[in-house]
């Protein structure tokens, strides 16, 4: 038997079938875009997440066969929302995490009941690409969209609706929509009532691991799986990646690094700074500690398109590039500067470029400015005193021993990679076993599940090469020094 834990990501469904033992036994991907519009729009089409998914289950179940499965859970992109009608069918396209259309909205939500009100009761700061803003954009510019919509959905709510026909949401995907009070587990009268809404119009909200129901006829055929499967409340990706990798105690560290790279610890209370880091309610019990790079990933994504190459092949001319790229520093904000900058309107640069520079120093580049950026995010969890030696890496970056060697040169952390680098998708299945009853608590499936190898770091010169690199990076910032960060 298996489980499949399967992941809505931002650009594409991914799905593992995964034994009990911890073997996986099939796995599944499908891409899907992304649509960039003026104003800051950036939108999905919420069909396609659908598509993606069943394509991906599909083919993770193609050796194993429909009649192994015991249980599905999601893990989601959060904070990406669409409107829906009485059916469930979509009245526009999905509003992305990355859209930042509403930020007039943000403003007047924000004068209204003051930001701290909403970074205090949902975790997250109050932003124009989260969905209270997003709705109330709705409201104000779509009205025809607003007034027939029967409900506002986020991805794990619509995808969750299409496999059983019942929309439901867990505590995390719930707190970043920022319609919360996080803490008392519930949608937030105050902030409903700025945004125009009422509960009628949003999701149940269960814990995660909540059974959801079974698949619809319609759902089991599109996934080539038998109705009888089960669905149990899965949890916002980066909850996930916490449970797929074993981060279930207080101290633990994850970085996940995917098309936003996310720093989560793990704390026994929720973690609230001036910085902003975004606490939440973790599945495992206790609270996460989240901090967004939000141009990571998805900066060497755009390198490596704009230049037409891959990235087994960028990876490997970029192993032996330090010294050709020392002088050279890439600020790779192409979608703003996340945490711990909080600057939107930040933009791109690049340093110390010369004509003997060619695409594989910069490759470096922008890897080893992810990796200072890491590092700054790193010092703030420090400051209030959640000092980390190890870092547990998953994701893409996860996959390049060269990247992951520059995050722990720059660091000075050791680093763990897991050994299945798709902890989204393992964290959902940790879900479906024990919803499945494979296991009783988060930490046995943990113990069957995970697999964590150190990565040695060869060259000792190169911790200090880095520091001194960090420093001129740092000196450099180009919104000010990157030392005096209010925590």
């Amino acid at each position: 038997m298996v489980v499949i834990g399967l992941d809505i990501g931002t650009t594409g469904a991914k799905a593992l079938a995964v034994e009990e033992t911890g073997r996986v036994a099939g796995r599944g991907y499908r891409e899907y875009a992304l649509h960039a519009g003026e104003g800051g729009q950036v939108t999905q089409d919420a069909e396609d997440w659908w598509a993606a998914a069943a394509a991906a289950v599909r083919a993770a179940t193609e050796e194993c066969g429909p009649d192994a499965v015991a249980a599905i859970s999601l893990s989601t992109q959060g904070a990406s929302m669409l409107a829906v009608d009485e059916r469930g069918r979509p009245l526009c396209p999905v509003l992305t995490w990355m859209d930042r259309r509403a930020v007039e909205e943000a403003a007047l939500l924000g004068a209204r009941l003051g930001e701290e009100t909403f970074y205090r009761k949902s975790g997250w700061p109050l932003s124009a690409t989260l969905d209270a803003a997003k709705i109330l954009w709705l409201r104000r510019n779509r009205p025809e969209v607003f007034r027939r919509a029967a409900g506002f959905l986020s991805t794990l709510e619509f995808l969750h609706l299409r496999l059983t026909g019942q929309a439901v949401t867990d505590p995390s995907n719930a707190a970043i929509r920022q319609l919360t009070d996080m803490r008392a587990g519930r949608w937030d009268e105050e902030i409903l009532e700025a945004v125009g809404i009422d509960e009628r119009r949003l999701p149940a909200l269960l814990p995660t691991g909540a059974p959801v129901g079974c698949l619809t006829a319609e759902a089991a055929e599109e996934l080539g799986l038998p109705p009888s499967v089960p669905v149990f409340n899965g949890a916002h990706d980066q909850y996930c990646a916490a449970l797929g990798s074993g981060a279930l105690r207080a101290g633990d560290m994850l970085l996940a690094t995917g098309t936003t790279w996310v720093v989560l610890g793990v704390t026994e209370r929720p973690l609230y700074t001036a910085s902003r880091v975004s606490p939440g309610v973790h599945p495992a019990g206790g609270y996460g500690a989240i901090a967004s790079l939000v141009s990571a990933g998805s900066a060497l994504k755009w390198y490596k398109n704009l230049i037409a190459d891959d990235f087994l092949r960028m990876d490997s001319r970029a192993a032996g590039r330090a010294r050709s790229a020392a002088g050279l520093l890439v600020y790779p904000y192409l979608a703003g500067a996340g945490f711990p900058h909080n600057r939107p309107d930040a933009r791109a640069s690049v340093l110390g470029l010369e004509m003997r520079h060619d695409r594989y120093d910069l490759a470096r580049a922008f890897m080893e400015g992810v990796a200072f950026e890491t590092r700054l995010a790193l010092e703030e969890f420090s400051r209030r005193g959640m000092e980390v030696s190890r870092l547990t890496m998953t994701g893409g970056a996860a996959r390049s021993r060269v990247w992951s060697e520059i995050v722990g040169y720059v660091t000075g952390r050791e680093i763990g990679r897991m050994q299945e680098p798709e902890a989204c998708c393992m964290g959902a299945a940790m879900v479906a076993g024990i919803g499945a009853g494979w296991w009783g608590a988060y930490a046995e499936a943990a113990a069957a599940l995970v697999r964590v190898e150190p990565l040695a770091l060869p060259d000792a010169d190169m911790a200090g090469f880095y520091r001194e690199k960090a420093e001129e990076y740092y000196r450099h910032l180009p919104f000010g020094g990157g030392k005096g960060v209010a925590v």
